[in-house]
């Protein structure tokens, strides 16, 4: 980590035929083509945390209290860094998956219990993005033509399994990769919005409150769904997966922070844009934002808005079952990963599937509420949340395990008190869902 590894470019991005030589001819431009030949763990996994439910959130934050919580992008953002540079790193100096190493160090008992809960919230939380789709193909008026959630659904789901189980890694990264420069639209729309860019300054700026049990809610919800359980262990995955060791992961906390700062820059759009709409409405989901936002930034809004929200949705619904199958295979020992065909990985492929036809069934119920859904996949990933941090905490500190590579003072500091502060943060949003709140 400190000073300069001693590299071998070809084991890095060999396919593209970069050469030793090439660093110390290129120097500075070298190291740029390292780091992007090393992004996608971060960039996908934080990105498409933004899934439904967190756009969801992020927009009821703007129509219900303006720009009153927009300051909060910036601990966020923190937070979310702190957790990802720890479980790649862990990922990079082991090349084990979270659930291995807890199964390794804390025993069968744990980790199963662990996957249990993690199993139920992913059911919930591919319900809640298949969710979002559905939403978001209703922006675009497909009932008028009697296209309805019943065929969208189905069709889109059969897509995106097809998608994962028939095209390979690098493949698959890619479309992923490209999916993000989607969340743009939200970027544009808030351009497009009548935006107050003083008070945007203003706000993200100087801390406010505006009290009440709703607004406490809604930021401890928002803290939540920036950084749920299923981020650390598919983050960490995919950098075993993706063949990220210490040569090269003083590169790779680059694309960690780019991170970071990407999906910083989506929640801050989104929730200024919703801003525009404060005290006229109230809304339970991201599909009733977009339509709240016509009148004001016209017909074109609504739909980036509607783009947004769909890959958000189609992205989410594949890595979040993914994000759980591997955690369970590694938890038994099973073959696991994209890089995989069905027939050498078929309980990874199953888990998957038996998630998204659960989650798809729940969504086709007659009646169903897609907000309660939301709210039920938050609360169980709210629960977990606590006991996942506090494990890493542990695992990152173990010589043994880590070896130079154990977080320092600094670090540990940092990220035991924000444990502590989502851990309390889990603890009211748990307690105030059970009530009602």
């Amino acid at each position: 980590m400190n000073g300069t590894p001693n590299i071998k470019i070809e084991t890095i991005n060999g396919a593209n035929g970069i050469s030793p030589g090439a660093v110390s001819k290129k120097g500075i431009w070298a190291s740029i083509l390292i780091v992007f030949s090393l992004m996608g763990p971060g960039l996908i996994t934080g990105n498409f945390g933004n899934d439904a439910g967190g756009i969801t959130t992020y927009s009821v934050a703007g129509i219900e209290f303006g720009l009153s919580m927009l300051w909060m992008v910036v601990p966020v953002v923190l937070i979310l860094l702190i957790y990802q540079e720890m479980s790649g790193r862990l990922g990079a100096i082991t090349g084990k998956g979270l659930s291995d190493l807890i199964r390794e160090n804390f025993g069968i008992k744990t980790a199963f219990w662990l996957m249990i809960g993690k199993f139920l919230a992913g059911i919930c939380n591919a319900a809640a993005n298949i969710g979002g789709i559905a939403a978001a193909m209703s922006l675009f008026g497909l009932d008028q033509y009697g296209i309805t959630k019943y065929v969208t659904v189905p069709v889109i789901v059969a897509i995106l399994w097809l998608l994962t189980i028939k095209v390979n890694y690098r493949s698959f990264e890619k479309v992923f990769l490209v999916g993000i420069l989607f969340f743009s639209c939200y970027i544009i729309a808030g351009f497009m919005a009548p935006v107050d860019w003083g008070a945007v300054g203003k706000s993200l700026t100087s801390p406010s409150f505006e009290g009440g049990d709703r607004y406490w809610i809604i930021l401890v919800a928002l803290i939540g769904t920036t950084l749920a359980p299923w981020m650390v262990f598919y983050h960490q995955s995919t950098v075993v997966e993706k063949g990220i060791t210490i040569s090269n992961y003083k590169y790779f906390r680059w694309e960690t922070l780019f991170a970071g700062l990407s999906v910083g820059v989506v929640i801050f759009f989104i929730i200024v844009t919703s801003s525009c709409v404060k005290g006229n409405i109230r809304v339970e989901s991201a599909a009733e934002v977009a339509m709240a936002l016509e009148p004001l930034g016209g017909e074109y809004t609504k739909f980036l808005f509607a783009i947004g929200l769909l890959v958000a949705g189609t992205g989410a619904a594949i890595i979040l079952p993914l994000s759980t199958a591997f955690s369970v295979c590694e938890i038994f020992g099973w073959e696991s990963g994209v890089t995989k065909r069905f027939m050498e990985a078929p309980q990874f492929y199953s888990l998957f599937t038996l998630q998204l036809i659960i989650g798809s069934a729940i969504v086709l119920l007659p009646g169903v509420s897609l907000i309660k859904i939301m709210i039920l996949s938050q609360t169980l990933n709210g629960l977990l949340l606590p006991f996942v941090l506090v494990i890493m905490l542990i695992l990152i500190n173990k010589k043994s395990l880590m070896g130079i590579y154990k977080s320092g003072l600094f670090m540990n500091v940092v990220a035991i008190i924000s444990t502590i502060a989502i851990t309390v943060c889990a603890i009211i949003l748990v307690v105030k869902s059970f009530a009602g709140g």
